[in-house]
């Protein structure tokens, strides 16, 4: 496998990532514009891709410790559900109750309000209303428009679990699906496919696009192609990150330009988390990983604090740094009451199923 979980700055790369989303969302919560680095790309889908490519390196490597069903889901369900439950809950029960234009009678027995709680502290995402909160924004009406990205993350860790179980170690598969991915992303592109389901509607169109699925799936598995052939960080993958960024503002072919962003993405992110490195494997320490608090909280934040700054006439800076300090606070809170909590009982759990498994050999 490749280099230690500890032995880079993934966690620092992930906060910074969400930081970007951060960003990318209050300019557009404010004023409904979006920072465009590279054409058609936002500040806040780069940031994404980011995730992925990250999220791809560390759970192949995951799987590859303990290639085990039960063991894999233990680890990645603890690590993403108690956190967003946590913050779901917060969305609804403090924050929209809180900002309702509706009395509180009304808000707690409108079907609306309870919906909005399941939908989403399962992963799905696709109620993002709750009744009589942000009726008034510039982006009217949702309250936490970063949570659908979940579902294609859990999405990547099925298609990654199932593809290593049935490949049997064969490192190849990870590769293959990453241009199997980007060829399908191509041929949704010129056969106007998301069109399509969008057409026709239905849960199918709420909960799915083959350019997000897409998107999202070529760095992922480019993450895991790395992990599984123990690539090193070489120096000319940051020249080639630089050069596909460069490229990229210039690029005017759709397939180029996608093209020059997941390499970008993927070289640029893997040399910056690894260049400069001179710990000894497993010595650097892990940090309290904050990117995914700073995610799940930052989008009702900014909303409240959209409504408060433009009720004030405060700017957006001043609404940036409004939103700033609860997110950090919020974040701080998730990691340490309760991310890092749902990681040791993950543990705790992981440890009983072994147990139980061990004890038929031991008394046989």
């Amino acid at each position: 496998m490749g280099l230690t979980n500890r032995n880079n700055r993934f966690n620092l790369l992930r906060l910074v990532a969400a930081l970007a989303v951060f960003v990318a969302h209050g300019d557009f919560l404010y004023r409904l514009h979006l920072p465009v680095p590279f054409p058609g790309h936002s500040l806040g889908s780069l940031a994404v891709y980011v995730f992925f490519f990250i999220s791809g390196y560390l759970v192949c490597q995951s799987w590859s410790r303990e290639p085990d069903w039960i063991a894999f889901w233990i680890k990645r369900m603890m690590r993403i559900f108690p956190g967003l439950i946590v913050a779901v809950a917060f969305s609804v029960c403090i924050l929209g109750w809180s900002v309702t234009t509706l009395s509180s009678r009304d808000y707690w027995q409108s079907s609306a309000t309870w919906l909005n709680l399941v939908n989403n502290a399962v992963g799905v995402a696709t109620v993002q209303t709750l009744p009589g909160v942000f009726e008034s924004n510039p982006f009217a009406r949702a309250v936490n428009g970063s949570l659908w990205t979940i579902r294609y993350e859990l999405t990547m860790y099925f298609l990654l679990a199932t593809i290593a179980w049935g490949a049997r170690g064969r490192r190849w598969v990870y590769p293959v699906g990453a241009i199997v991915l980007a060829l399908l992303w191509e041929l949704a592109r010129i056969g106007h496919w998301d069109a399509a389901i969008e057409g026709v509607g239905g849960a199918l169109a709420d909960v799915f696009r083959w350019r997000d699925f897409c998107g999202f799936g070529v760095p992922f598995f480019m993450g895991s192609t790395m992990a599984a052939y123990g690539i090193r960080p070489r120096r000319w993958m940051g020249v080639i990150a630089v050069l596909a960024g460069v490229c990229a503002l210039y690029e005017t072919n759709a397939l180029l330009l996608q093209g020059l962003v997941w390499g970008g993405i993927v070289f640029g992110t893997f040399y910056v988390a690894h260049v400069g490195r001179s710990e000894p494997l497993g010595v650097a320490r892990v940090q309290a990983d904050l990117s995914y608090g700073v995610y799940i909280y930052a989008f009702p934040v900014q909303q409240a604090a959209t409504a408060l700054c433009l009720r004030e006439g405060w700017s957006l800076m001043a609404c940036m740094l409004l939103s700033l300090v609860p997110v950090v606070l919020l974040a701080l809170l998730s990691w340490y009451g309760v991310e890092k909590p749902g990681i040791r009982a993950g543990s705790r759990w992981l440890a009983a199923v072994r147990t139980g498994r061990a004890m038929p050999v031991a008394n046989s």
